[in-house]
């Protein structure tokens, strides 16, 4: 079993590294828990969209674009019908 030799020096490193720490998963938990909901806007579809098209004019990833305008209007498929109504989220 090791002895401690000098307290206060001790204290201190521990101290420190709690603080340390302490801050990384402050800094870690707000990236983490900072998830903001999606807005949507509704687009009515036109002839020759495709959840491809659909996705491709916003700014973000298309694939997951695709995903997500599956889950939030009930998808099973990718087909989409001239007329429908889906929610898109507002990435643009």
């Amino acid at each position: 079993m090791m002895k401690i030799v000098n307290k206060k020096r001790f204290i201190i490193v521990v101290s420190f590294l709690l603080i340390a720490v302490i801050s990384l998963f402050g800094f870690v938990g707000s990236k983490v828990f900072s998830y903001t909901t999606p807005e949507y806007h509704l687009l009515v579809v036109s002839e020759g969209d495709t959840l491809w098209s659909i996705a491709a004019k916003g700014s973000g990833n298309i694939n997951e674009t695709i995903y997500q305008i599956k889950q939030v209007n009930s998808l099973t498929s990718s087909c989409i019908y001239v007329g429908q109504e889906l929610l898109v989220p507002f990435v643009y």
